[in-house]
């Protein structure tokens, strides 16, 4: 069962505050909900239940993170899941199914006015959210980790530092094209990340505070600077993402998507906006971790050698992924079928030994996925998806890698994959989808097409097409081996 960095110090203050508010019912108190650092509107309120438990509308907080939420009405059952988890809780039922294991919840589920409410702790201590109480707004900040923890292979918490190394003493727009970071101390920023609804770019200082003139700049849990005139940066925040261990967080509010490159210099840290990816240089006082070594496909391989090659069908189960436009189906459907079809070629192949990570309709958790290429001694690893946008005109197939050593076989095999289908080339892309970045062969996941679009659907389910492009993967993998 997943098991997450456990919640702040300040959950102990919150619970604390709202058990004595749940005991004063004239002094009632209706905390205000923010998801990284964005007001949610619920149609129904968090509760202060018996006991003083704080309850929160599940399908808000679980859909502004990513999971999705299915109501069982028969059996008056939630299912809460992403590609990595599934949730179960049952109405007026204190015990929770994680990833099937039991899990004892402080107060049961309840329904009101039609919104499941579950406690706020349950939440933090299984989504993977962290949260910290304001108590001068008296508002709850919740903070979602991008970066899954895998439940195959759990870490205790180190213990955090009293004292931050450094302390953040200015930030500063250069009225062009930058941010300018001063420093005292040490402070290193982490790898930058995106997330949308609304675009962002997020920087993390870990064991890094803010002196105290800085911090008096706050309004409330941030600091604020606009930007203007610029053509995607809108503004500036500035916060504590966490005291245990101290990390300041900066935020970049955007009109569109953009990039950033950090230039770190004496006690000062520059950040340029960009139109392309998001890269941090190597701060050569930090060492880096080495990657894990791969084996190279051997460019003369002996004529008896038997490659083993997952073939990974997305989503699945309790899992649908999107939705066809058209046709109203799931985008596991899609997945699995194209997964067999290629399958049922390669077993043709006497050098290559094909593996299904998900060969029927059932969830499997994504470091499941990647346990089951590692266990297997995976040569290659393909993951088999289909797309979806906000907007219907949006087209094509593209291949995704994320190490290095999986770049040139997302290029060989989006040369046949992207012809095989027959729609608009989007081309290959580097993006940190876990399934490729997790394991330790050449991975590629290839987004066949857009379920939001009608052409493009009708392609997808067409058995036909399917076979096409079934058969462009393997000429792809058979090229990369060096079988063709």
């Amino acid at each position: 069962m997943k098991k997450f960095v456990p919640i702040l110090l300040f959950m102990s203050v919150l619970f604390t505050l709202f058990a004595g508010v749940g005991q004063a019912a004239s002094a009632a108190v209706v905390p205000k909900l923010y998801l990284n650092d964005q007001l949610l509107k619920p149609t129904v309120d968090p509760q202060i239940v018996q006991k003083g438990y704080t309850i929160v509308p599940i399908r808000l907080v679980s859909e502004s993170i990513g999971y999705k939420v299915t109501w069982m009405e028969q059996s008056q059952t939630v299912i809460i899941h992403s590609e990595t988890d599934e949730i179960i809780l049952k109405i007026n039922d204190s015990i929770a199914l994680v990833n099937n294991e039991k899990v004892q919840m402080d107060t049961p589920a309840v329904v009101l006015k039609g919104n499941t409410l579950i406690p706020l702790r349950f939440i933090g201590d299984n989504l993977g959210i962290k949260v910290v109480w304001n108590n001068d707004s008296k508002s709850v900040y919740m903070y979602k980790d991008d970066k899954p923890v895998d439940p195959t292979n759990p870490t205790e918490p180190s213990t955090p530092s009293t004292d931050p190394l450094g302390k953040l003493t200015s930030i500063q727009y250069d009225g062009m094209n930058g941010i300018v970071i001063n420093y005292e101390g040490a402070a290193t920023a982490k790898t930058p990340f995106k997330l949308d609804n609304p675009k962002r770019i997020v920087i993390d200082f870990p064991n890094v505070g803010y002196t105290d003139e800085l911090a008096a700049q706050f309004s409330g849990a941030e600091g604020k600077i606009p930007v203007t005139g610029h053509a995607t940066l809108t503004q500036i925040r500035y916060s504590l993402f966490s005291n245990s261990p101290v990390t300041a967080r900066i935020v970049l509010d955007l009109s569109a998507d953009a990039g950033v490159e950090l230039t770190p210099g004496t006690n000062e840290l520059r950040i340029s906006m960009t139109d392309g990816a998001t890269t941090t240089p190597t701060d050569p006082t930090t060492p880096t971790d080495p990657t894990t070594p791969t084996t190279p496909v051997d460019p003369n391989p002996p004529t008896n050698k038997i490659y083993n090659v997952v073939i990974d069908a997305g989503h699945g189960g309790t899992d649908p992924g999107a939705k066809s436009i058209l046709t109203g189906k799931w985008e596991k459907e899609f997945n699995l079928a194209l997964s067999l079809k290629v399958k049922a070629l390669l077993d043709k192949e006497k050098n290559i030994k094909p593996l299904l990570s998900r060969p029927d309709d059932n969830f499997v958790t994504l470091a499941n996925r990647v346990t089951f290429a590692k266990n297997n001694k995976a040569d290659l690893f393909v993951s088999i998806h289909a797309n979806s946008n906000p907007k219907a005109d949006v087209s094509g197939s593209e291949t995704y890698y994320y190490r290095e050593d999986s770049k040139a076989f997302a290029n060989v095999i989006h040369k046949h994959f992207a012809k095989g289908t027959g729609l608009k080339d989007r081309g290959v892309k580097k993006e940190s989808f876990h399934v490729i970045r997790e394991t330790t062969m050449p991975a590629v996941l290839l987004e066949a097409g857009f379920l939001s679009n009608l052409s493009d659907s009708n392609t997808l389910f067409s058995d036909a097409a399917q076979t096409k492009m079934a058969q462009a993967i393997v000429a792809g993998i058979k090229e990369y081996l060096k079988l063709s």
